[in-house]
């Protein structure tokens, strides 16, 4: 029987050995495949990771510009609370605050006594500016500013403060410190600002403020008392710190356009004023428009008001209403 196995194998042994051999090379072959196909999938294992932990980080870089970004639009975007500008507009408040005429005269480019008399006259019914925050844009020129400067005014006697915007053109003097200019003797720079006024997100932060100062005179009735007493007493847009024209001047103050009342067509801003949404002191404020900036003069109303339309600095046409009395028929 064994010797059968022998001879059995003997006859048959180049065939054992080429199926070995086959078997092997089987071996062999799945064995690479399986080393070939580990290696690619932990190559594309630690791709694949290179890339989430890549496309992480800029979701993350994506995410941390988006939570610090401004409201953004064709032109520059408003920054908020920048250092120096911030620090400038406060130190203003502040001594306007406690009639420290020597820092206003340090600070501003022109404090003449009729600012003085103003300032004794509104900041008496002043207590506090309170929240004061910036919102500003680079100017014409190197270190040059249009700011913004939103606070709420606390009054006298009454509980609810009353949310204010005003606007600013800061300069660099030559001994390299920011101060604020004087844009009525700086016709560059006044056309710059009534440009900026314009922007649309300088138009959504005056319509927010807008909106805080309706809801304010909404919930109080002393506050909504006081300031139709101001509107009785001065005849104008009872909001006068949203008024500013960047001057330092609030609108509704200085030289009527008695000249121009009642006429239509192509008309002037007497000086700074409210454009509003409904001939009303209490509607919502659409826009500011500077002095000597050109409208058109649809309608005049009997209520001393006009139905007007300008041309904001994207082309596009506003209408709206503003007092009368504010306009004139010669630039």
């Amino acid at each position: 029987m064994l010797d059968d196995i022998r001879e059995w194998i003997s006859d048959n042994l180049r065939y054992i050995l080429l199926g070995v051999a086959g078997l092997l090379l089987i071996l062999i072959i799945v064995f690479a495949v399986r080393l070939i196909g580990g290696r690619k999938k932990s190559g594309e294992s630690q791709s694949k990771t290179k890339v989430e932990e890549t496309d992480s980080q800029t979701k993350k870089e994506d995410d941390d510009t988006s939570a610090d970004s401004p409201i953004t639009t064709a032109g520059d975007p408003l920054e908020r609370n920048q250092k120096d500008v911030l620090d400038l507009v406060t130190r203003f408040y502040t001594a306007k605050l406690n009639q420290d005429y020597d820092t206003l005269e340090e600070i501003c480019e022109v404090v003449d006594d009729k600012a003085k008399e103003d300032n004794e006259a509104m900041d008496d019914a002043i207590e506090a500016y309170n929240n004061l925050m910036t919102y500003s844009k680079a100017g014409l020129t190197e270190d040059s500013y249009v700011v913004f400067a939103y606070f709420d005014a606390k009054l006298t006697n009454i509980d609810t403060p009353i949310p204010a915007l005003r606007g600013f053109y800061l300069v660099t003097n030559e001994d390299g410190k920011l101060i604020i200019s004087d844009t009525d003797s700086h016709p560059d720079q006044k056309a710059y600002l009534e440009q900026v006024l314009m922007d649309d997100d300088v138009q959504v932060l005056n319509k927010d403020v807008a909106d805080k100062y309706d809801d304010s005179i909404a919930q109080d009735p002393d506050l909504a008392s006081f300031i139709e007493s101001i509107t009785t007493e001065n005849g104008s847009d009872a909001n006068a710190e949203t008024d500013g024209d960047g001057s330092g001047d609030d609108a509704g103050d200085g030289t009527s356009g008695d000249a121009g009342e009642g006429k239509l067509g192509t008309m002037f801003a007497a000086t700074g004023v409210n454009v509003r949404a409904e001939p009303s002191a209490e509607s919502t404020l659409y826009a500011t428009l500077s002095t000597g900036m050109q409208l058109e003069v649809l309608e005049n109303l009997d209520n001393g008001w006009s139905h007007i339309s300008f041309y904001t600095s994207n082309g596009t046409t506003m209408e709206g209403y503003v007092m009368t009395q504010y306009l004139k028929d010669t630039n």
